[in-house]
């Protein structure tokens, strides 16, 4: 018996590539509009940042990152969740899961950012991933983990994450109250101890950047770090040298530039930031006239402001001050001291550059989270091998365009995240903000050389949660309520974005098909007769992804021959 077919060619899944482009954007949007607006909310919290600097600032160091600091091979089954081996011959039903993952994350992640959940991208993908290979192969397809990995290691983050996070920001967060924030003349003091805090603050970047950040060249640096991959003090050298140089040029140029900005500066802060009054007077006259000037306008002008008003009305918000009518808030605000105005200055400009770097270290690393998925579904439908690849080629074209939705999202959305979080969740100064932001650096480092999955959403919040209980008020300067809904949103992403993967990836694959009698797949399947005559089979459902191989065709003659004896 003579056997006669042809493997589908992959680019015939072209649709798989449409859908995977469009999610993979959605998905970056997402990403900036929550975690990347989740980074920069105690900057623009602690008014170290207006939301517009913040969005500029950020959509720069995240393309950037993403661009020319991004992976440019990317893990096809992100953290090892699901087995590749186990999609061998089936490369197009792994694309399908890889777009069901996309689908699923940035649904979850979207909506949580539209109700104001901060929640972890990371995770989320993760979760996206899980769903649909339990929806694929069952519970035993599932990587479940320990405690550092898999499933099981997520969960183990959850608690890990933010208390060790809040334990390096209190360390931190106690080393200026002691050395700088208590004493009389808090303001030199500040000034005199600036270079040596900039030394620490940007070693302590580089390191992080060196080791998780630089994606292209991230095998190169870790080669080079604590454990059991290497030798610490190359790295730790590099990362000094750094540090020194910044610290030099701040001792002889940022230290005078700030001695004139703000020494003459009234040192009076405020304790609790309100916001302002709903009866302005002036602001009504404002907002007449400019109605009155809208009338005059063309109908092209009036429409492009219009859209333009609509699509980023965002960064006009107030995302800073508090409700004076909101009690609690209040509340929560006079249990948090406050001090000098001029020494919270120098903070800020320490706390801009943090969170600077901060961005362009999680662009280049986590800009994964969102075309990783995509990248696997555009190799596999530029590779028709059917050979399955632990690991894929990230184009650059595709790094940008993970990039720019970042950072587009940063813009149009960003704000609903820093508006419930930063001083809605405990008041915010630039020297808070700056012990929260190296607290949740030393977490991600410590964790990431450790194995253990743990997400910068979760670092950022638990040392957010952590410096606010550092208070003469403890328990009453932080808003319960929100730091409740923040942990539920953590636990409830990895099953919300595995049951919306899950739920789609069955839907499609599982569903009934067409059946395969006449070529409809552009396969002719042909048995010959030992009279000489060819012919088809009775027709058969063409599962998802199935291969017609030699057992296939061995049970069909078999079958066939039963219905004509």
């Amino acid at each position: 018996m003579s056997l006669e077919y042809r493997i589908v060619p992959k680019n015939r899944y072209w649709w798989l590539l449409v859908l995977g482009l469009f999610f993979a954007a959605y998905d970056a949007f997402g990403i900036g509009s929550n975690d990347v607006a989740n980074s920069f909310a105690n900057a623009v919290s602690a008014k170290s940042l207006t939301l517009k600097q913040a969005v500029v600032i950020a959509s720069f160091a995240e393309f950037i990152g993403a661009l020319v600091l991004g992976k440019s091979v990317t893990d096809t089954v992100r953290s090892n969740i699901i087995d590749p081996n186990d999609y061998d011959n089936q490369s197009d039903v792994l694309m399908l899961g890889m777009l069901c993952a996309s689908i699923g994350s940035s649904i979850w992640v979207n909506t949580a950012t539209r109700f104001g959940f901060p929640v972890s991208t990371t995770h989320a993908t993760i979760g996206a991933v899980a769903g649909f290979g339990i929806a694929f192969g069952g519970g035993n397809a599932i990587n479940w983990g320990k405690w550092d990995d898999g499933i099981i290691g997520i969960v183990v983050g959850w608690a890990i994450a933010p208390v060790l996070a809040g334990a390096a920001a209190v360390a931190i967060y106690l080393i200026t109250y002691y050395t700088v924030l208590r004493a009389e003349n808090s303001f030199e003091r500040g000034l005199k101890l600036f270079p040596i805090f900039t030394f620490f603050a940007f070693m302590l970047i580089s390191f992080f950047m060196f080791y998780k950040g630089f994606g292209q060249y991230e095998d190169t640096f870790q080669s080079m770090t604590w454990g059991s991959m290497g030798n610490p003090w190359p790295m730790i050298f590099i990362a000094g040298g750094v540090g020194l140089v910044v610290a030099l040029l701040t001792h002889f140029f940022l230290v005078k530039y700030l001695r004139r900005k703000y020494e003459n500066l009234p040192d009076d802060p405020d304790n609790v930031i309100l916001s302002p009054s709903k009866v302005d007077p002036e602001a009504a006259q404002k907002a007449l006239a400019a109605e009155n000037a809208e009338a005059n306008w063309p109908w092209y002008k009036k429409y492009a402001i219009k859209t333009f008003q609509y699509v980023f009305g965002g960064l006009n918000q107030d995302v800073v001050s508090i409700d004076a009518d909101d009690t609690h808030m209040v509340s929560v605000h006079e249990n948090a001291k406050s001090y000098g105005t001029r020494t919270e200055k120098i903070f800020s400009t320490m706390q801009i550059f943090t969170s600077t770097f901060s961005a362009l270290a999680h662009g280049s690393n986590d800009v994964a989270n969102a075309v990783g998925p995509f990248s696997a579904v555009f190799y596999f439908w530029n590779n028709d091998s059917g050979v399955v690849s632990s690991k894929s080629d990230v184009p650059t074209w595709i790094l940008a365009y993970g990039g720019f939705f970042i950072s587009l999202g940063l813009a149009i959305q960003g704000w609903r995240m820093m508006a419930v979080m930063g001083n809605h969740l405990t008041k915010i100064t630039p020297s808070r903000g700056f012990a929260m932001e190296m607290g949740a650096v030393v977490a991600v480092l410590i964790a990431s050389d450790r194995g253990l999955p743990v997400s910068t959403t979760q670092c950022i919040i638990g040392a957010t949660i952590a410096v606010g209980l550092v208070n003469p008020g403890v328990w009453r300067a932080i808003n319960w309520k929100m730091a409740f809904i923040s942990f539920s949103a953590w636990v409830i992403t990895v099953p919300a974005a595995g049951l919306v993967s899950g739920l789609i990836f069955a839907f499609v694959a599982f569903s009934p098909k067409i059946q395969d009698c006449s070529g409809a797949f552009g396969e002719e399947p042909l048995i010959s007769g030992d009279n000489g005559t060819t012919w088809q089979p009775f027709c058969v459902p063409r599962p998802y992804g199935f291969m017609y191989t030699e057992e296939f065709y061995t049970n069909a003659s078999i079958l066939v021959q039963s219905r004509f004896n």
